[in-house]
């Protein structure tokens, strides 16, 4: 299955709006696509509104996709030099788990990762506003 990912790089971050029917596999490509395409334009803080995606990930899927989140910016940042990204996912249940397990994981294992529900929780996050 795969995920469709529309760029749309601000002034201040990096929107990636995915769609879709859920995968974990696709929702790996579709964030590692998101947060290449940030660094690459000189972003360090992407918004991924998963909004338009349907499915309910596995607790299983959920703690894979934040080992796998963890993971890649931990990769990042053994850069020379270091990147660092600050990402921010919308989305909506089922998609997105109330107690935020995969956010839990992936935090735990020193990723700056954000779950929200609300676009405006996630852009206050990320430090950012709507219109920048």
């Amino acid at each position: 299955m795969n995920l469709t990912v529309d760029i749309e790089p601000r002034e201040h971050y990096l929107r990636a709006t995915v769609s879709g029917a859920y995968s974990l596999r696709a929702a790996q490509d579709a964030y590692d696509q998101a947060v290449k395409t940030a660094v690459a334009l000189g972003h360090t803080r992407i918004l991924i509104d998963a909004t338009g995606v349907s499915g309910a990930p596995t607790q299983d899927e959920r703690y894979m996709l934040g080992l796998f989140v963890a993971a890649e910016q931990r990769v990042l940042a053994a850069k020379t030099p270091a990147v660092s990204v600050q990402v921010a996912v919308l989305g909506r249940r089922p998609l997105v788990d109330p107690d935020r397990f995969g956010e839990t994981v992936a935090v735990n294992r020193g990723a700056n990762v954000k779950v929200s529900e609300q676009l405006a929780e996630a852009l206050a996050w990320l430090g950012v506003s709507a219109s920048c």
